[in-house]
């Protein structure tokens, strides 16, 4: 069974097995909320960001490990951080 537009009472009762009809039928859902949209239900890999490929590996090289970064603090960095 293919949803298209479903009211976000019809979500609330049958939401997980929307969720697995948008999974498995690879079609979007448009959540609506008065008939106006209110929120798009969609297969993983269809939204930008949402490819595992585009994201992992995004953050290498940009955190730095300072020396001493495990040290314990002395009395004055102890202070600031109060």
């Amino acid at each position: 069974m293919v949803i298209s537009e479903i009211s976000v009472t019809d979500l609330k009762a049958r939401c997980t097995s929307i969720v697995r009809e948008v999974y498995s039928g690879r079609q979007p859902v448009l959540i609506t909320k008065r008939g106006k949209v209110v929120a798009v239900i969609t297969p993983p890999g269809e939204e930008k960001g949402l490819d595992p490929g585009s994201w992992i590996g995004s953050l290498r090289g940009s955190v730095a490990y300072l020396k001493d970064w495990d040290e314990p603090l002395g009395e004055a960095e102890w202070e600031a951080t109060q």
